[in-house]
């Protein structure tokens, strides 16, 4: 299954422990999200549950899970997500695709900042 949303609201939020990247195919009455979240302070005991890299959920806390994304391409107003296999298993799609309407300035410093900070982990792809 391919999971696709149009999303009419993007936000982005960071404070001092965590750094969110969210769709949704309405900002006022929401049915369908999608969220990319990662931690800004992680401690022993999340390294060793594994709470310490990118997470991705769609809809629901069951259709989550971390490390579950290899790659996100940004081309035009479209991001596709690659999943691992992990991934695809737990959110139950074997890819992701996100087309903004209408493309917001801040989805691109999301973009940026999820970058920036899954370095190593995910391959992130601006334009």
């Amino acid at each position: 299954m391919h999971f696709e949303l149009t999303a009419g609201a993007a936000s982005v939020e960071e404070d001092e422990d965590t750094f969110v990247l969210a769709f949704a195919d309405d900002a006022e009455n929401p049915s369908t999200y999608l969220m990319l979240q990662y931690p800004l302070d992680v401690d022993e005991q999340d390294v060793r549950l594994g709470l310490d890299g990118l997470y991705i959920e769609r809809d629901d806390q069951r259709l989550g899970c971390y490390r579950g994304v290899s790659a996100i391409r940004r081309t035009g107003e479209r991001i596709e997500i690659a999943l691992t296999d992990s991934g695809r298993g737990r959110l139950e799609a074997e890819r992701i695709t996100v087309t903004a309407v209408p493309w917001q300035p801040v989805i691109d410093h999301g973009l940026a900042r999820l970058a920036e900070l899954a370095g190593g982990e995910v391959t992130v792809t601006l334009g």
